[in-house]
């Protein structure tokens, strides 16, 4: 399941606390590009039930700020993505809500960015989290 996960999030989708179940802290690594001066979706967080029905509210901690840009967390409601092997792959159907994470670098700035996060989970787990943006 975690080589699973990695190849999952490695193409850049949306990232699901059904992953984070089997230990109670995971780290993760994603790099992101992003056009400079430009607002943009990084990542988007979420845990359901096998029903499709939100477990409950998401906690985003911003635990490292980027040098060359901001972030801001947002209550949205998208689209899951599930793997076709995971029990809920049927949810990606269906926008749910969960937690945006957005990102935008200072005007004009051109190079390499990075921020990182505390992500925790209703159901008690939690990532600690580390974008590598790459501004254009």
């Amino acid at each position: 399941m975690k080589s699973l996960l990695l190849t999952v999030l490695a193409f850049g989708l949306l990232s699901s606390s059904a992953f984070a179940q089997e230990e109670g802290l995971q780290k993760k690594q994603f790099t992101r590009v992003v056009g400079s001066g430009t607002k943009q979706q990084i990542g988007f967080y979420t845990s359901l039930h096998p029903d499709c029905t939100t477990r409950g509210n998401i906690d985003i901690r911003v635990t490292k700020q980027p040098e060359h840009g901001s972030t801001d967390t947002t209550t949205a409601i998208n689209f899951p993505s599930y793997p076709k092997e995971h029990a809920r792959f049927k949810c990606n159907e269906h926008k749910v809500k969960g937690m945006q994470v957005n990102y935008k670098s200072a005007e004009k700035y051109v190079g390499n960015d990075e921020l990182e996060l505390l992500v925790l989970f209703p159901n008690g787990f939690g990532w600690e989290v580390r974008y590598n943006i790459d501004v254009r």
